[in-house]
């Protein structure tokens, strides 16, 4: 007789492995199996700052109060015409009021500029009569110590827009961007990119030539595209570069240094200032500026760009955040929003960069052309006109996880792990979660791959999986209209002892 004692069953060693990195930057350009335990390699409309889950950013029509003595109440600004092209913001002091106004415009397909004042009562679009035949040139610009914007373009003389009158001129050249320093006006100008004109005279509406000189910069740094005063310098942003200028007190001795030189085309409309650092793109690459020496910013998502023109990539700062509209490839075969368009789409993706804390969040599926950060000491909104199917409209970011009404549906992916156990078999036997809302969750191995809908409760849920195999994936994906707010995931895995 065989004694039982000599035969003892082999145990299964569990162990708990907690999904803890929602918080942690998704990394799609390293080895996705070198990740973290818990690390996204792949993340997309979902806010996951704060190491939870929770409905991503998205864009709702813009939205203004009537009154700045009511600001919880709001009403739509109207969009005249089918097509918003472009779209600025002027601050302008009305000595009459004795306040400030503030006030969008934008440039429509019947190449028309329309404006709305943001705190007033709203009856008809206000219109503007100009002559322009294309999108002008635009660039903000200090007349008689306030705020203007500047007009230059095809179809009609340079224009400038005050906030009580517009103004034009027959002699000023067509500008690009211009800048006022030390009493004199800077401007490019559309005719001579290669050359920083700059007139004695600050008033660009008295221009004339006898009062105005050049500064040549003809060297293999490429066109001038956007100066910024800044830290008592003028800084020019070139196709591959940025050029220091300084002046001697008021007399016609510059000192100019090449600071920066790229080595790849920096994208014009992606410079975008917050306080003492100003963000660009270079190539695919996010660069970071402080006057002094410029750094590349360690964002793994931008790995999606690679490969692609970036041309109509559009940048802005807004409220401690760097936001990027550019064009990502995400290589997963899904079609989401903006990239099922017939018409294709130039930009589909939206990087969300917090300037203190590094953390990135993306919102994908939207064709953005471009935005504007609306800053005032009543209510600040981040706006933005669109391209393709939403061209017509003029909207703002939420954090409602849905565009116009539509939610794209948020996608969390680990990478692939094997739970520190290399080579061997084991058996996810089952997970708990914590979700407030509906959810669908993958797991997936090189043996099966098993699909669990998740419905939204208040309580930790723990579900039976029983999945073998030596490599796991885990993809959360949220339910379009789902109220999102996952805070824990964990597995239970067992390997054969």
């Amino acid at each position: 007789m065989i004694k039982a004692s000599r035969f003892k069953a082999k145990e299964d060693k569990e162990k708990e492995f907690k999904f803890s990195l929602f918080g942690k930057a998704q990394n799609p350009k390293d080895d996705a199996r070198v990740l973290e335990i818990g690390q996204a390699s792949k993340c997309f409309n979902l806010i996951t700052d704060d190491g939870t889950l929770k409905n991503g950013y998205g864009i709702k029509d813009f939205a203004m109060p009537e009154s700045s003595d009511n600001l919880a109440e709001e009403s739509k600004v109207n969009v005249r015409g089918n097509e918003v092209k472009t779209i600025w913001k002027l601050k302008w002091y009305d000595i009459n009021r004795g306040e400030n106004c503030y006030y969008l415009f934008y440039f429509n397909d019947e190449n028309l500029i329309c404006f709305d004042n943001l705190f007033e009562e709203r009856h008809a679009t206000y219109v503007i009569p100009n002559e322009f035949t294309d999108v002008p040139y635009a660039t903000h610009y200090r007349k008689d110590g306030q705020d203007a914007i500047l007009l230059s373009g095809e179809g009609s003389n340079l224009t400038v827009i005050t906030g009580d009158n517009y103004l034009t001129s027959e002699t000023a050249p067509r500008i690009i961007n211009c800048c006022s320093h030390y009493g004199k006006l800077f401007a490019i100008t559309y005719t001579e990119r290669g050359v920083l004109v700059y007139n004695e005279n600050p008033n660009v509406l008295e221009w004339s030539d006898d009062k105005t000189s050049n500064l040549d910069f003809s060297d293999d740094r490429g066109d001038l595209n956007k100066i910024i005063s800044f830290n008592d310098y003028l800084y020019v942003f070139r196709d591959f570069g940025i050029t220091e200028i300084s002046e001697y007190g008021n007399d016609e001795a510059f000192s100019i240094s090449h600071i920066y030189q790229s080595t790849a085309y920096i994208v014009p409309n992606s410079i975008a200032q917050a306080g003492g650092k100003i963000f660009f793109l270079e190539g695919t690459k996010i660069k970071q500026f402080n006057g002094n020496t410029v750094k590349e910013l360690n964002i793994d998502c931008l790995k999606y760009l690679e490969g692609i023109s970036q041309r109509f990539a559009f940048g802005v700062c807004f409220e401690g955040k760097y936001y990027l509209a550019c064009r990502g490839n995400f290589d997963d075969g899904r079609v989401v929003g903006c990239e099922a368009s017939e018409n294709g789409y130039k930009n589909n993706m939206l990087i969300v960069y917090s300037i203190e804390d590094e953390h990135v969040d993306v919102l994908r599926g939207v064709d953005i052309n471009e935005m504007l950060a609306l800053t005032n000491i009543f209510k600040s909104k981040l706006v933005m006109c669109f391209n393709n199917e939403n061209v017509g409209k003029i909207g703002e970011i939420t954090k409602e996880g849905n565009v116009f009404g539509e939610c794209f549906g948020g996608v969390w992916e680990s990478g692939k792990t094997d739970f520190s156990m290399p080579g061997k078999i084991k058996r996810i036997k089952n997970f708990s979660i914590q979700s407030e809302g509906d959810c669908k969750i993958t797991i997936s191995s090189e043996c099966e791959s098993r699909v669990f809908s998740i419905k939204g409760s208040d309580s930790l849920q723990k579900i039976t999986a029983n999945i073998l195999g030596k490599q796991f994936v885990v993809k959360i994906e949220t339910e379009e209209g789902a109220n999102v707010d996952i805070s824990e995931l964990t597995l239970t895995v067992s390997e054969r002892q």
